[in-house]
């Protein structure tokens, strides 16, 4: 009722009628003692005369200096704070008034309203709780206004305990009012709140471990679930030391628990990375031929993806790389066609490899991980290179069988082609296997950042990996 007289009423009328109410109050303190000389009249005049000044004092004191200084202090509660000074004003002038003015002691006054006061006292013994839950948590701020909590505790007095997920939207003398995930507004006692287990969501206190979990039917390649599934969590932003890992957990409706874990900085990255995880596995696994378990079993297979690669994308990929075409026939058996999904990874930084990749369709990049703290505190992906239709990567593992040097994510639906160490170990009679390998390698070093080494001191190092990784016999050649 009260907000809506507020909206309805101008501010303009509003404070018209808070001077007319001063005004008739002054007035009143100096009329009333010249109507009557009586002493109780005088004294209800002076006492009037007293509360408008002090009011007034008040007011002018909470302008000028009170809320400028509380608007520059990064406090939990600055509203609840003021709320208690101004009150402890309000209660020392009164307490002067009745002393000065009216001859009443404060000592007096309460000693013969103790009983009216245990009476009081036991009747507001839920608000004084809430007041005093108040002050600790303004004393003590575990939270202010903004932050996203966790509270676990007793909301409905019941035996039982609920967690609740929700932003701080105020906080009064009284309660605490929380947006929940769902924009509803829940208003908490203060009491409940003290009492209750809070962890503040909103401050980053370093890296917590999340866990996701999907239920698919067991079998034999359950193994090959599990490394797919790894593989395409890579997506997540993470550092080495925090790499995605997938567990089996243990068995449930019928089949087999993957445990999803992966590590966040914040509680938004944290969830942001619970969504993806969970996308990620209901499309991975489904698309690798592992289906999933439900209360009336597993799902159905989806219609399976195209995994032939056409020849006139060998044809392409084989020009693109500056190979023979007379090899066409030998490698084109062993090429793979990769789908992927946004968010997935198909490399992942220090992994083993020994295949090569192309990008037919989509966009990937290559990323490396980094904190920050807009649009809210996490770990997000930093974009080091954009691949697109025609580019090729992961050739350092398939020619020299070094580790992977960089985590690839596509950023939007793809497909990749994937030749594999073994196309070329049918090729280990050709005379030119080493030079044609070699050439591979330098043309990806005329786009690199590599040290400026002498052409052919490179050439004779990359002829060496290569063979030894090969293991190709004779005199290097470059």
């Amino acid at each position: 009722m009260f907000r809506d007289l507020r909206e309805k009423v101008s501010q303009p009328r509003r404070v018209v009628a808070w001077i007319l109410v001063v005004l008739l109050l002054g007035v009143g303190t100096l009329i009333l003692p010249w109507f009557s000389t009586h002493p109780t009249l005088r004294r209800i005049g002076d006492a009037l005369f007293w509360s408008v000044l002090a009011y007034g004092a008040v007011r002018l004191f909470t302008f000028l200096l009170l809320d400028p200084l509380l608007s520059q202090r990064k406090t939990a509660t600055p509203g609840f704070a003021r709320d208690l000074i101004v009150v402890a004003l309000y209660v020392l002038a009164a307490g002067g008034i009745l002393r000065e003015v009216l001859q009443i002691g404060v000592g007096q006054l309460l000693g013969t309203g103790a009983i009216a006061a245990a009476v009081v006292g036991l009747s507001l013994q839920e608000v004084l709780g809430n007041l005093f839950a108040g002050i600790s948590l303004h004393l003590d701020p575990a939270f202010q206004e903004g932050d996203w909590v966790e509270i676990t505790g007793s909301w409905r007095g019941g035996p039982g305990r609920e967690t609740q997920v929700a932003q701080v939207e105020a906080m009064t003398w009284r309660t605490v009012q929380l947006r929940t995930e769902n924009g509803d507004m829940d208003i908490i006692p203060n009491r409940v709140i003290a009492q209750a287990v809070v962890t503040n969501l909103y401050v980053p206190s370093g890296f917590h471990r999340r866990t996701s979990r999907v239920v698919v039917e067991p079998g034999p390649r359950l193994h090959q679930a599990v490394d797919k599934l790894t593989l395409a969590l890579a997506g997540l932003p993470h550092r080495k030391e925090h790499r995605p890992e997938v567990v089996v957990q243990g068995s449930e409706l019928g089949g087999a628990v993957l445990e999803m874990r992966f590590w966040a900085l914040g509680f938004r990255h944290g969830r942001q990375a619970f969504y993806q995880a969970t996308r990620l596995a209901t499309t991975v696994l489904p698309r690798e031929g592992f289906r999933l378990m439900g209360i009336h079993g597993p799902t159905s297979f989806p219609k399976p993806l195209e995994s032939q690669v056409g020849p006139e994308a060998v044809a392409t990929m084989i020009q693109m790389l500056g190979l023979p075409d007379r090899w066409t026939a030998t490698l084109s058996p062993y090429f793979l066609l990769r789908h992927l999904a946004p968010g997935e990874a198909i490399l992942r930084e220090g992994d083993p490899g020994d295949s090569l990749f192309a990008v037919h369709r989509g966009t990937l990049q290559v990323v490396h991980p980094e904190d920050r703290d807009e649009p809210y505190t996490g770990l997000f992906w930093r974009t080091l290179g954009e691949l697109g239709p025609g580019d090729w990567f992961g050739e350092a593992s398939l020619l020299t069988g070094a580790p992977r040097l960089a985590t690839v994510v596509a950023v939007t639906e793809a497909e990749v082609l994937e030749l594999p160490k073994e196309a070329f170990n049918q090729l280990k009679q050709d005379p030119e296997l080493t030079k044609r390998l070699v050439d591979l390698m330098a043309q990806r070093h005329q786009t690199s950042n590599e040290a400026d080494l002498p052409r052919e001191t490179l050439r004779a190092q990359w002829s060496r990996q290569v063979r030894a990784w090969f293991g190709l016999g004779g005199t290097p050649s470059s």
